[in-house]
């Protein structure tokens, strides 16, 4: 049996490969993202020349009952057999790449989580944990509520509703059919980002990055109870774009064989298990401090662009003046330091900004904690329900 001494060095050892690989794995689904993008590109070109086909020979008539959903005639059947057909091409595009690089994902992270136990304790044996494995079985747990296929094909059943949406908006206030398949595409001159179709590759972004986190974490609980596991515990990051929910768990330890909350915990989640040995984690963790700073455009659900308000933003997404100006601070810390003991070591510019002026006077002045803003199944409150939850509290203690 291993010494507690020898439990700390293979924990420190896990904790600071499996940090550095979560951000590294988080960057990696960028070139999943991009495949996507690449073929929600080439799928858009297609339909704005099918588009351009099918609108231009509709009668006066015939319009009318396009935007009034009825299609009677064989140009509309056309119409909308060809956007139908559409959505259903998107859709298996992007299930097909999401097969692929899952299956190789799901594989990886397995393997990864049984070479890093197995460097940390001597003789230690492989898991077994097959890719194909640990991929049903992230595709058979539900993810926010969610099945990964059905989070999928929400993609292209959405892009489809609102497409339909603006092609009839269009036509109904006037534009021309080249303007109507713009607002659909976007501009040249700002590379199609002004598209509508910028919110299905936004979309696509969110989807994936999150699926991806739920297959890693499903893959290595699968290989950490196939090497006698017993205890995770949840590793957030340490940074300004952490959720309130991640921070507020970051720290916490779970039996493995036990009900309990799994990454990821809302879209775009970064957060892993790690496997815990002891008591605490032990080790080092990276940290990165900046105040949020402003840039670029996004194109809102009604089609237009406008301007991003200030956020917390990735570092490879910050330009060198955006470092600056934002104070960027990258460093570690002692890997049993939670985001909350973290938070409390930042200066209050950072905390201001992190949770908004009210909740900051709430944990300034009212000596709230950070967990305090977070219900038991990790939803957000918002003022209101956090001071009825504080009213039912009283009155439980109280009386009152």
């Amino acid at each position: 049996m291993a010494t507690n001494e020898e439990l700390a060095a293979a924990q420190r050892a896990i904790v600071a490969a499996l940090a550095q690989h979560a951000s590294h794995n988080y960057r990696a689904s960028s070139a999943v993202v991009n495949r996507i993008n690449a073929e929600i590109d080439r799928l858009t070109r297609e339909l704005a020349l099918e588009l351009g086909e099918r609108l231009e020979p509709l009668s006066a008539a015939e319009v009318q009952a396009f935007l009034s959903g009825k299609y009677t005639t064989s140009s509309l059947k056309a119409l909308k057999a060809a956007l139908d057909g559409w959505a259903v091409a998107l859709n298996q595009s992007i299930q097909a790449e999401w097969f692929v690089s899952a299956t190789a994902l799901a594989g990886y992270e397995a393997a990864y989580a049984s070479n890093l136990m197995a460097k940390a304790f001597v003789g230690i044996a492989e898991s077994g944990v097959t890719a194909a494995q640990a991929y049903n079985a992230a595709m058979a747990q539900p993810v926010l509520g969610q099945l990964v296929k059905s989070m999928l094909s929400s993609i292209a059943e959405s892009t489809k509703v609102r497409v339909y949406a603006s092609i009839r908006q269009g036509i109904s206030s006037g534009q021309t059919n080249a303007e109507v398949i713009r607002a659909l595409r976007g501009t040249q001159a700002l590379k199609h980002q002004d598209g509508l179709l910028q919110i299905t590759k936004n979309d696509a972004s969110k989807v994936v990055r999150t699926a991806r986190n739920h297959v890693a974490n499903v893959a290595y609980q699968q290989t950490y109870q196939a090497l006698g596991v017993q205890f995770v515990i949840w590793c957030s990051t340490l940074d300004g774009r952490t959720s309130f929910v991640c921070a507020s768990r970051d720290g916490m330890r779970y039996r493995i064989d036990e009900p309990h909350p799994v990454p990821p915990a809302h879209p775009n989640c970064r957060s892993v298990l790690a496997p815990s040995f002891l008591d605490e984690l032990i080790g080092n963790r990276p940290f990165v401090r900046a105040l949020k700073v402003r840039g670029g455009y996004r194109i809102n659900e009604e089609g237009n662009r406008e301007a991003r308000p200030a956020s917390f933003r990735s570092i490879g997404d910050m330009t060198k003046k955006q470092r600056e100006k934002a104070g960027l601070e990258v460093g570690q810390v002692s890997a049993n330091t939670s985001y909350a003991k973290w938070f409390g070591d930042q200066d209050a510019a950072f905390q201001r900004e992190w949770l908004g002026p009210a909740r900051y006077d709430l944990y300034k002045k009212g000596g709230y904690s950070l967990e305090r803003f977070v219900d038991p199944q990790g939803k957000q409150y918002n003022l209101d329900q956090l001071r009825a939850r504080d009213e039912e509290t009283f009155k439980q203690v109280f009386g009152e």
